[in-house]
């Protein structure tokens, strides 16, 4: 108990004037960011994309090692061809959310 006063005390002291400057500056950051609606649009739409593409990133390659082991078993190969098509699409939905993303920070 206490360590926790000693700790408490000491963050109470010194961090609020460090902090209330860096969130102050921040704001006004994030008020030049996206003063422009036309680049808040274009950020949530990347956003979008990378929330869209999280699981595929899970998803995909395990497919394709499902795929592998039917292949080795000499099944079908579909699942092959599924996981492929998913890494593929995978990494152009993470490019386009990179370059959304990108744009609307650098809008001008």
């Amino acid at each position: 108990m206490g360590a926790f006063l000693v700790n408490w005390a000491f963050w109470s002291i010194f961090i609020p004037k460090v902090k209330n400057h860096q969130l102050s500056r921040r704001m006004k950051r994030k008020e030049r960011i996206f003063s422009n609606p036309e680049a808040k649009s274009v950020f949530q739409k990347g956003m979008k994309y990378l929330a869209i593409s999280l699981p595929l990133l899970f998803a995909s390659p395990i497919l394709v090692t499902i795929g592998f082991k039917m292949l080795r078993r000499d099944q079908s190969f579909w699942l092959l061809i599924l996981g492929c098509f998913l890494v593929v699409l995978t990494i152009v939905l993470v490019a386009q959310a990179f370059r959304l993303i990108l744009k609307s920070l650098f809008a001008r």
